[in-house]
């Protein structure tokens, strides 16, 4: 079951990051990108309660300490990250992005292993430094496809990934922890606190400045409402997949296949050329996550 809920969780996320590729062209300027962030999270925080309205789990919305704690660390991560994304997929190839993310799974994998003694066996730990080589080929092949890499983009890029897998640890913990509480709970709180940072950026970002209002045109928000219910459904489900499968499982295997789905979206889709490096570098981390999940 553990791996079905995996299954519709990387649809969402493909579909999510499709319609985010398609809207990165039309946000620009860094104040579009944070409010129609918000708007996602809006809509999130909507659809959390209706699903705990229809679930009868109107009860676990009853704040508690570590509830709370937890959707907060999940909240400002996942708001870090949908920006940092945001950014990112402007300038970067698609698939380096994922290598990135690829590269988060280290802190769900390392959090599995030293706050919940999940076993990760000295195989896996080589599969580990085979991803780290891939981040190098994959950096490689973005400098010949796109602008070479600068070190605000490698910031962002790690940025990108770091918050993702802080995002990641957060839901582990959640199902580590409160084993009785919906999950609709938790990512109510998440969706909350992501908004309520996002609101914060966004009145930073624009210092009441009306020049620097965002502009989202109209077109924006149709894409908006679709990877609303697809970055609910991609963190459900994935939750739901945390709660029966160990991390040294479940973030690696979600990562590679959330790789090949963006190699051919990418190339399909968005019409990327896929050179010699690239493909090598997809290899390597393919070679990374057979090591990790199954020797």
């Amino acid at each position: 079951m553990g791996y079905l809920f995996l299954a519709i969780a990387l649809l969402a996320g493909a579909t999510k990051g499709y319609c985010g590729k398609r809207t990165s062209g039309v946000l620009n300027a860094l104040s579009d990108a944070v409010a129609a962030n918000l708007v996602r999270m809006l809509l999130c925080i909507l659809i959390g309660f209706l699903v705990l309205l229809f679930g009868a789990d109107l009860p676990d919305l009853a704040p508690t300490l570590p509830l709370l704690l937890l959707s907060a660390v999940g909240g400002v991560a996942s708001a870090l990250f949908v920006v940092s994304w945001l950014l990112a997929v402007r300038k970067s190839a698609y698939m380096l992005i994922d290598i990135f993310l690829m590269l988060g799974v280290l802190v769900p994998l390392f959090g599995g292993a030293f706050l919940f003694e999940e076993t990760i066996r000295p195989i896996q730990w080589g599969g580990v430094a085979v991803l780290l080589v891939a981040v190098f080929l994959m950096s490689c092949y973005n400098n010949k496809i796109k602008e070479p890499l600068s070190v605000k983009g490698l910031l962002l890029l790690v940025l990108c990934g770091l918050s993702n897998g802080i995002a990641d640890l957060s839901q582990k913990a959640f199902v580590k922890e409160m084993p009785g509480i919906a999950v609709g709970a938790f990512q109510f709180y998440t969706y909350l606190f992501a908004a309520l940072t996002l609101l914060v950026a966004l009145l930073f970002v624009t210092k009441g400045k009306k020049e620097n209002a965002p502009h989202l045109p109209a077109r924006v928000f149709a894409y908006l409402g679709v990877m609303a219910v697809c970055l609910f459904a991609n963190s459900f489900f994935k939750t739901l997949a945390a709660s029966l499968l160990d991390a040294v499982l479940l973030y690696p295997l979600n990562q590679g296949a959330s790789l090949l789905l963006s190699t051919a979206m990418a190339r399909v889709l968005f019409k990327e050329k896929l050179t010699a490096t690239g493909i090598l570098g997809i290899a390597v981390a393919f070679i990374g996550l057979l090591m990790i999940h199954f020797l």
